[in-house]
C-alpha cells in the first residue's frame, strides 16, 4: 500500500457535482460508473492507509458502508435501464467484499499482505512446533469438554490469543514487517479454527 492518494474522485465525472460516497454514482445525475481496479478497498470507503492500514475505524466503516450501499443498491437503479443496473450490482458486490474484508482481522491482514506481494497460500505452514502442539491439545480439549463450563474456559483463553495476535499483527503492519505480519496471520487463522470448532462445540452441547 505505498500509494497515498485515492484512485477515485470526489465529484461526478458527468455534472461535476460533489458525490454522496467515494463510489462513482452520483444520484444527481444518474451517472454511474465501476470502481476502478487501481481503487483499494480502504478507498472505496475513504479510510486511511497510512500510518497504518491494519487499522480501521469500525463504527466509521460500517456507516460509511451503509451509506455506499443506499447510493449503489440495485433495486434503485432498475428503473435506470439494464445496464446502470448491472454496473450498480458490480459496485454492490465489490462494496461487500470489501466491507467484509475490512471489518475482518484475518482477512484484513491477508489483503493488506497480498497488496505488498506476500499473499497467504493454503500450503503456507508454521514452523512454531510448541503452537502447533498447543493448537492440536487445545483441539482435543474441546473436544473431551464434558460441561458447557469447561469449554468456556477453553474458548475465552483462544479468545485472549486472538486478541493478542490482533494487536501484535498492527505493530507488524505498522513496521511494515510483512514476514512476522504473515506468520502472526497463519496463527490468527489457526485461532480462528479454533474458535469455530468451540462455537460447533457449544451448538452441540445445546441441542442435547
Amino acid at each position: 500500500m505505498r500509494r497515498l492518494l485515492s484512485t477515485l474522485a470526489l465529484r461526478c465525472s458527468s455534472c461535476s457535482q460533489p458525490l454522496p460516497t467515494p463510489l462513482p454514482a452520483c444520484n444527481k445525475c444518474d451517472s454511474i460508473s465501476p470502481i476502478p481496479p487501481s481503487a483499494t478497498f480502504h478507498d472505496i470507503f475513504a479510510l486511511p492507509a497510512r500510518p497504518n492500514p491494519f487499522v480501521v475505524d469500525k463504527v466509521l466503516l460500517k456507516r460509511r458502508f451503509r451509506q455506499a450501499q443506499a447510493v449503489c443498491h440495485p433495486d434503485s437503479w432498475a428503473s435506470k435501464g439494464q445496464h446502470k443496473q448491472d454496473i450498480a450490482q458490480s459496485l454492490s458486490s465489490r462494496l461487500n467484499e470489501a466491507y467484509n474484508t475490512l471489518v475482518n482481522p484475518l482477512r484484513r491482514a491477508e489483503y493488506i499482505l497480498e497488496q505488498n506481494g506476500l499473499p497467504i497460500l493454503e500450503s503456507d505452514q508454521l514452523d512454531d512446533l510448541e503452537f502447533i502442539t498447543d493448537i492440536m491439545q487445545v483441539r482435543e480439549g474441546i473436544d473431551e469438554a464434558e460441561d458447557a463450563e469447561a469449554l468456556a474456559l477453553i474458548v475465552e483463553a483462544n479468545a485472549v490469543k486472538m486478541d493478542d495476535t490482533v494487536r501484535e499483527l498492527e505493530r507488524a503492519v505498522g513496521a511494515q514487517k510483512w514476514p512476522a505480519v504473515k506468520d502472526a496471520a497463519v496463527r490468527l487463522k489457526y485461532l480462528e479454527g479454533i474458535a469455530a470448532a468451540g462455537k460447533q462445540k457449544e451448538e452441540e452441547m445445546g441441542e442435547e
